[in-house]
């Protein structure tokens, strides 16, 4: 998640009412570690603010590690089911989307997710390099793609957020960020990154700004 992205996020999760708000699940969380130390924005800016109101955050992810609540893929019932113990008022899902294979299946499981009165918090890189993990399917959407894949659902607020540059993102640590990126994977765009001239693949990322569609979704 980039910091631009995360203070969008947390701004529109602060202006709802704890009791829409809490709990939230955040779909695809990754790690306490990669959260809080590796890019602690996340948390700061996200997190961190609801809980000190007095709401609650449930991580899940396909891992078991620290700081993951729930572990198991959305597609699968079982982690429905589980989840669903914990009475999820809202979901946050952040640049998940882009690394699925079936973005309607789990559109619909995350609409599933959402109560009647709460809301999903969604973004999805727009201008972005591909990243596999494991796949990238090159999904850039604008703000009407997103919000099309959700047709029972409306726009509550929408924004594609503009997020620096790539020399913002990695903070001195350019030869991991490049590392992480061009780590094998599959998917649209797997076969166009020429791992044998990076000069071609990163040098528009070093002046072209990044941008995400961020969407805040309730039920229609």
């Amino acid at each position: 998640m980039l910091k631009q992205e995360a203070k969008w996020l947390g701004r529109e999760l602060g202006r709802l009412d704890l009791s829409r708000a809490s709990p939230v699940v955040n779909v695809g969380s990754s790690t306490r570690y990669f959260r809080e130390v590796q890019q602690p924005w996340i948390d700061q800016d996200l997190f961190a603010p609801l809980r000190r109101r007095g709401g609650r955050v449930i991580h899940q992810d396909l891992k078991a590690d620290d700081g993951v609540d729930v572990v198991g893929s959305l597609m699968d019932p079982e982690c429905l089911a589980r989840l669903a113990e914990w009475s999820p008022r809202s979901v946050c899902c952040t640049s998940v989307l882009e690394h699925v294979d079936d973005r309607r299946g789990f559109a619909q499981r995350l609409t599933e997710l959402v109560a009647p009165d709460g809301v999903l918090l969604l973004s999805v890189p727009r201008a972005f390099p591909w990243h596999p993990d494991p796949i990238d399917t090159m999904f850039r959407p604008s703000v009407d793609e997103l919000v099309a894949l959700f047709p029972t659902m409306r726009p509550r607020a929408a924004k594609v957020v503009a997020c620096g540059r790539l020399l913002d993102l990695v903070a001195g640590d350019l030869p991991g960020a490049v590392s992480r990126l061009l780590k094998p994977g599959r998917g649209a765009g797997a076969d166009d990154v020429p791992r044998a001239s990076l000069r071609q693949w990163l040098w528009p990322w070093l002046v072209k700004p990044f941008e995400v569609t961020c969407v805040v979704l309730e039920h229609a």
